[in-house]
């Protein structure tokens, strides 16, 4: 497979700037920045220059009434990003062009509304009237590729008939020989619109974060009354789940008008991928009839319609979100109309693999009814080798990715858990793995890709720097990557077990979907030291695992090590002011697969702000560490437990 040094879009033709850079630069760093760059596909608008003084940017009115999913940024390359909007059906005027202001950013901290697009720096676009179409749902993706400097912030808005856009911020990847210091990952998972308020993406927009990393289930197919008052859904089909090009579009829609997550969008600039929700649940490709399938959805043995249904939710997710990805509409098979799989490279400090999970795989192991993604023992081995989660191409891909990255830190954008999650069958002995939906239902192909990774280390005599990204299970999970889960004198805390570790893996709970506390009439604060001891004596690779609580996570990168920080956020309240609590922060030293802990028990972040912690933290010595701020993670040794 070609090499995805960042996101990609189909049509790779190098931009304006990359051109003229390689022509006069001579330099590595000139050459580096061609073969990087990517050209704009059919579905994003290529701007022109235009005039500052061009009527098309005068400003007659400010606000949300004509973008009202208001402004959004993905697909980074070092000389640019896609900024996208979508205008309101009642605001469309045939024929009118749309502007783009962009101006850099003071400092990594300015709020979006400081912009000033007054300023001499600031430059101007021409988007022609054709973009914009109600083919396209009115929705607008305009490539910055090319029109950009590397590693910088920039505001940007849209004006359109004398209505100016909310404003955005957006990052630019650095050059891909740079060194950066650092790199902050705000990572979220999973935000079911019906089940809960989105006050966890309300902090993360004010988190000092490079990129926003959405790990799956950025929407969800259900329509119904909502489990919280104002949050419930009504599809244009009529149906429960989506059925439709438009039942989708709708989704995108309400999920977008969301006040917080607009926020968070509008502030970092977005890399994702996708996990089942955006289409069906637990859906799978069904490889002896060559179609999506899945038990979720009434089309669900329906070739035709499963293929219609994946043709839609995938028009609409590249409508509404600013990636850049292989995307050919005119393709007839869904592989070679869609492929989401991308690399990024954030200098040498870090590159991030981003890989699809869905597409590719095949079922999951069956128990002896024939049902699948069940919490019982199957009666299919779930090591049989024609099982795949990847996808031969996308394995390798990703195999060939990480072993020859030149990058300090390897980060594995993953969409559910990697580490096995066994149980005790009390009944017959013995145990199980709990989610066969999951990597422990593919245990063959796990077991290929961490060896030739294992092996990869083995090599070098020394750590892949490999820190796994993931979600899908609502639930906050820090653990060890092994080669073999299955016997239990492989497992730490036996001599040797060391010797199996490849990687460390960290997940993201919900924003707002429901999570096993919602599931049982008992209070989590009651249960969830009993399910978390639990689940770690059964599971020795897991140093913590909760269940019970919503949220959001950042990991931070430097040459040095990785931080995990996990926050929780009340998924009841509606409001900018929602408390959040820091729960656990973790540590990953460059050089070692180790986990050590920095904070162990949940502080309640707001009380902090006015200088009373909820929550005993100790360090080393057994005092009280100095109470951090409210975003800050604590990194000193002296605050490690």
């Amino acid at each position: 497979m070609p090499d995805d040094s960042n996101e990609r879009r189909r049509g790779t033709t190098a931009t304006r700037r990359a051109i003229l850079e390689a022509a006069g630069a001579g330099s590595a760093v000139g050459a580096m920045a061609t073969l990087f760059s990517t050209g704009a596909a059919a579905t994003d608008a290529e701007p022109d220059p235009a005039s500052g003084d061009d009527d098309l940017f005068a400003v007659e009115r400010t606000g949300e009434a004509a973008f009202p999913q208001s402004v959004a940024s993905g697909g980074p390359t070092p000389a640019g990003a896609i900024v996208w909007t979508r205008v309101d059906e009642a605001a469309y005027e045939a024929g009118a062009d749309v502007g783009l202001q962009v101006t850099p950013a003071p400092d990594r901290s300015t709020p979006n509304d400081a912009a000033d697009f007054s300023t001499a720096d600031t430059e101007h676009f021409r988007v022609p009237a054709a973009a914009l179409s109600p083919d396209d749902d009115y929705t607008l993706n305009v490539d910055l590729d090319g029109e950009l400097d590397a590693d910088r912030f920039y505001f940007y808005r849209f004006v359109y008939d004398g209505d100016a856009s909310p404003v955005g911020r957006l990052r630019t990847l650095p050059e891909p020989d740079a060194d950066p210091d650092r790199l902050t990952l705000a990572c979220v998972s999973c935000n079911n619109y019906l089940d809960g308020y989105y006050g966890a993406f309300g902090h993360v927009a004010e988190e000092d974060a490079d990129y926003l990393l959405h790990l799956g289930d950025l929407i969800y197919e259900y329509a119904g009354g909502g489990n919280v008052q104002g949050r419930g859904i009504q599809l244009p089909s009529g149906n429960g789940v989506a059925h439709t090009l438009a039942d989708f579009r709708h989704l995108h829609q309400v999920y977008r008008s969301d006040e917080f997550f607009a926020e968070a969008l509008s502030r970092h600039t977005l890399v994702m991928t996708w996990d089942d929700h955006e289409i069906v649940n637990n859906r799978w490709w069904n490889y002896e009839e060559s179609y999506p399938n899945t038990a979720s959805h009434p089309y669900g043995d329906d070739p035709e319609r499963m293929r219609r249904l994946y043709v839609e939710g995938i028009k609409a997710l590249v409508e509404y979100l600013p990636f850049r990805v292989d995307y050919d509409p005119d393709a007839d098979d869904l592989h070679d109309r869609f492929r989401l799989y991308r690399r990024f490279r954030f200098g040498r400090l870090a590159d991030v693999l981003m890989t699809d999970e869905r597409l590719y795989r095949s079922p999951p192991p069956e128990d002896a009814f024939g049902q699948r993604d069940t919490a019982t023992p199957p009666s299919r081995k779930v090591d049989d080798p024609d099982r795949t989660m990847l996808g031969t191409d996308q394995r390798e891909w990703f195999l060939d990715g990480v072993t020859n990255s030149p990058a300090t830190w390897k980060v594995w954008g993953n969409s559910v858990l990697n580490a096995a999650l066994k149980a005790t069958n009390l009944g017959e002995g013995g145990s199980f793995y709990v989610n066969y939906d999951a990597w422990d239902g593919y245990e063959y192909e796990r077991q290929l890709v961490m060896g030739e990774l294992d092996r990869e280390a083995r090599s070098r005599e020394g750590a892949l720097n490999l820190v796994t990204l993931t979600g899908d299970m609502h639930a906050y999970v820090a653990g060890y990557l092994k080669t073999d889960y299955r016997e239990l004198e492989q497992q730490a805390p036996f001599p040797g077990a060391e010797a199996s570790r490849v990687g460390v893996e960290f997940m993201s709970t919900s924003v707002s979907s429901d999570n096993l506390a919602a599931q049982t009439p008992t209070p989590p604060e009651l249960e969830e030291d009993a399910v978390e001891a639990a689940v770690e004596s059964q599971n020795p690779h897991v140093e913590w695992f909760n269940w019970s609580r919503h949220g959001y996570t950042t990991v931070e990168f430097t040459d040095d090590e990785a931080i995990y920080t996990a926050y929780e956020v009340d998924r009841t309240v509606d409001s900018a002011d929602t408390p959040k609590r820091l729960l656990r922060s973790y540590r990953v030293p460059e050089g070692e697969v180790e986990i050590q802990e920095l904070v162990g028990s949940p502080t309640d972040v707001t009380s902090l702000l006015s200088g009373a912690a909820d929550g005993g933290l100790t360090d080393t010595e057994g005092g009280p560490p100095d109470v951090p701020d409210a975003d800050a993670t604590p990194t000193t040794e002296g605050e490690r437990r």
